[in-house]
């Protein structure tokens, strides 16, 4: 109890990717690959609805994660 939750709320039978498409938005107009999901009804990031019916609300709830300093790595042997 108490703690932060996030959840995706989907249908198993409709939830799939589009067709991979190619964004130019990185640094110095770099390419990268990019394809959208399909069927996500609903997305909640710590309590705050972020997606609707696949579109985003333009909320902004969460905290980016940086590796090795908000996670513990470990080495793999």
């Amino acid at each position: 109890e108490g703690w932060i939750a996030d959840l995706v709320v989907f249908d198993p039978t409709t939830v799939d990717t589009a067709s991979p498409t190619i964004a130019n938005d990185l640094p110095g107009g770099a390419p990268r690959m990019h394809a959208d999901s399909v069927g996500i009804v609903r997305v909640f990031v710590g309590g705050v609805v972020t997606v609707v019916d696949g579109e985003p609300t333009g909320a902004r709830p969460g905290t980016v994660l940086r590796s090795g300093r908000d996670t513990e790595t470990i080495t793999v042997r």
